[in-house]
């Protein structure tokens, strides 16, 4: 897809450290924003090199793919080594900071910090760096600063109380689509296919039932969570009128 210019900055910007990340965790959420007419896009911090099944090539036209059923506005893909992401890495700090400054989204969403997948967790710490960095004048001078105004994190394979749920429940059959579309990683379709926790049988009904759980939280279908790092302020109070809520009794009867 191709590069955003700084005129054309995001209202969200989702970063994996693998294609399809994205899509599992918070797909719902960019779908619906997309709907809304807001601006969305994806990064994914690498290309996925090492996974069992597929080849980076493959991944790249799936992704893309994935995108487009979202309403992304580009996706991009910042070539860091799958299995080496590291925050602590200088060369992968500037590579992010200058995506961020790049694309300069409003609203930035990557990886918890907790998580079985050590690149997951890695992302996540190098996030926070980098969207810290990005908004030094003296880092990297050579790029204005530019530091998103809020960050959220998605779950991956681990959850956790979340800080808001997002009701996903009328974009549902858009994140499936988006995410059958990286056949690679979630099908046995190819002959050489080897089996994984991603191509189980069951593991679009695992991805739903966690949507299930989270929206029913809320009183909703479907819901994706998500974690806030810092207190969420709240300046006009009809968000909180208008806000799904569980009926009363929904758990208890």
């Amino acid at each position: 897809m191709p590069a955003t210019t700084r005129s054309d900055s995001l209202d969200f910007l989702a970063v994996g450290a693998h294609p399809d990340d994205v899509e599992i965790s918070c797909g719902g959420t960019l779908a619906l924003a997309a709907s809304q007419g807001l601006s969305v896009g994806i990064l994914d911090l690498t290309r996925g090199e090492l996974a069992t099944n597929g080849t980076p090539e493959e991944r790249a036209h799936e992704g893309d793919e994935s995108a487009r059923i979202l309403g992304a506005r580009g996706r991009w893909n910042a070539g860091l080594p799958d299995g080496g992401l590291d925050a602590g890495d200088a060369g992968q700090v500037a590579e992010t900071v200058a995506s961020i400054r790049r694309l300069r989204p409003a609203i930035l969403l990557t990886h918890f910090h907790q998580d079985r997948h050590p690149d997951h967790v890695a992302a996540s710490a190098l996030l926070d760096r980098a969207w810290y960095l990005a908004g030094l004048r003296r880092y990297a001078p050579e790029t204005a600063p530019f530091r998103p105004a809020m960050r959220y994190h998605f779950a991956s394979r681990v959850g956790f109380i979340p800080s808001f749920i997002v009701d996903v429940t009328e974009v549902w059959d858009t994140k499936r689509r988006a995410i059958l579309a990286h056949a690679t990683q979630v099908t046995r379709a190819g002959a050489d296919a080897r089996p994984t926790p991603l191509n189980a049988d069951d593991f679009l009904d695992r991805i739903e039932s966690r949507a299930r759980y989270y929206g029913g939280m809320i009183g909703a279908r479907y819901g994706e969570p998500f974690h806030s790092s810092e207190p969420l302020g709240v300046r006009s109070l009809d968000g909180l009128l208008s806000a799904p809520r569980t009926p009363p009794g929904s758990f208890t009867g």
